[in-house]
């Protein structure tokens, strides 16, 4: 009899106790089972970071999965890629930029080791209307869109590509970098193709010890023009033997260079080295250097040397060319607070060319020139006011080139940040004294337009 009415009570008990365990587990929150249950998903994490007005800041974070802006704090409008950005070090602002920014997880609770990389697409749409020489035109204004790659890791493996669109079919182009690829001695004249090759190319980053990328990319000429080359909405970039022979620098090697293997890396961030070999088989092979030092907060300089070998076949294409090509260019850039400015003198030898028509024939021409090209720029706010000079001197020697032949002129212009990517502008060219190589006058030039980027970034599989 004892031994049933046990039996009977420890049974209850259980029962009891199954039920208080069932209906205990029915009301503890949800957040209390998560802890106790490895995680498989967790919530981007949410990270405050602010900048003063002339300074950077860096807030660590890992932005391997992405960053996404939140809500603006700072004093100054946040702009992607200007004002704030990411890297593998975590997320920068500059310049008064403040924000609450959304950082992906990619712990190996929530499935990151599953993520081997990042993939970013990125691009800009430019168009604009340009009034010149008794005429208007609306016209495309380098317009383009890319995609880069990169793995997770100490040793990481990148790559990146980057077509040129034409928005607008037109004859006439101002900016110099919608100039196409090309061979030195040749220039392509076609309107009709949609797009062009920019950039493509893979590498490895070794971290401390440097990156090493093949295909075609900026040049290390390009590491020290670019002070004022590009900046500009519209015009700039003659001063400075960047986009040469009506190309993009791929053939010379100065622009967006053609089958280099390249090395840069930075020292004690103040120092920026950077080598090229260029291989184009029998077409043209060079060598180049780079080398930047950052004096001060936001004020750098820089030094660039280039060596291009022509081909026999090149060389007796081009009238005047008296040999290989040399590129030279030194220059200083600082970036404070409202204030931009970049300064570059460029020399070239037997590096740059002009088409002279002959009897309905163009004859390409070679010549040798020093260059200067000035670019300012004073932010007020979303306002923007911008001012440059361009100084081209040829080095005439052949009688086909007309003997007052030079480039001068200066740039006004401003900017209206409607949005953060976004923007419109408007940039003239004031002609000085300029001369064609064929012995006409250069044009002044009024250009009204609009610009839009986008960027994203997002975890690979």
């Amino acid at each position: 009899m004892y031994d049933v009415l046990h039996s009977v009570l420890t049974s209850r008990a259980v029962f009891r106790m199954s039920m208080l365990v069932i209906l205990g587990g029915a009301f503890v929150p949800e957040s209390a089972v998560a802890q106790q249950a490895p995680a498989t998903q967790s919530l981007p994490q949410v990270i405050s970071c602010v900048a003063k007005q002339g300074e950077r800041q860096v807030c660590a974070a890992d932005t391997a999965a992405g960053v996404a802006l939140l809500r603006s704090t700072g004093e100054s409008s946040c702009l992607l890629g200007k004002t704030w950005g990411y890297d593998d070090a975590g997320i920068w602002v500059f310049d008064g930029c403040g924000g609450e920014f959304a950082v992906g997880s990619t712990s190996e609770t929530s499935g990151g080791s599953d993520f081997i990389g990042t993939f970013e697409p990125y691009g800009q749409l430019r168009t604009h209307l340009a009034a010149f020489d008794d005429t208007a035109e609306v016209q495309d204004n380098a317009t383009r869109a890319g995609i880069n790659f990169r793995t997770r890791g100490a040793v990481k493996i990148f790559a990146g590509t980057e077509w040129g669109i034409k928005l607008v079919q037109s004859s006439t182009q101002f900016n110099l970098s919608a100039s196409g690829p090309g061979d030195f001695g040749v220039v392509d004249t076609d309107t009709n193709t949609v797009f062009d090759a920019r950039l493509g190319f893979v590498g490895i980053d070794f971290g401390w010890l440097g990156r090493v990328a093949i295909g075609k990319q900026n040049s290390v000429h390009y590491d020290v023009t670019s002070y004022t080359t590009d900046r500009f909405n519209v015009f700039g970039g003659q001063g400075t033997s960047t986009y040469v022979a009506g190309t993009d620098g791929g053939a010379s090697g100065t622009g967006r260079a053609d089958r280099v293997v390249n090395y840069r890396n930075t020292i004690f961030k103040i120092l920026e080295v950077g080598f090229q070999g260029q291989f184009r088989g029998a077409d043209s092979n060079g060598v180049g250097g780079s080398v930047q030092l950052t004096i001060l907060p936001g004020v750098k300089i820089g030094g660039t040397a280039t060596h291009t070998n022509w081909s026999p076949t090149i060389q007796s294409l081009v009238r005047g060319l008296g040999g290989d090509a040399d590129y030279a260019a030194v220059g200083t850039y600082i970036n404070w607070r409202v204030l931009e400015f970049g300064l570059v003198y460029s020399h070239q030898q037997n590096g740059d060319m002009a088409q002279v028509p002959i009897l309905g024939m163009n004859v390409p021409v070679a010549f040798d020139a020093n260059g200067v090209e000035l670019y300012a720029r004073v932010g007020l706010g979303p306002i923007g006011l911008i001012g440059g000079f361009t100084d081209l001197e040829p080095d005439v020697k052949d009688p086909l080139l007309n003997p007052e032949f030079k480039t001068r002129y200066v740039i006004v212009g401003g900017e209206w940040l409607v949005a953060r990517t976004a923007k419109l502008y408007t940039e003239s060219k004031i002609d000085l004294d300029s001369v064609t190589a064929t012995g006409a006058s250069g044009d002044n030039v009024f250009t009204i337009g609009f610009r839009y980027d986008f960027l994203w970034r997002t975890s690979h599989q």
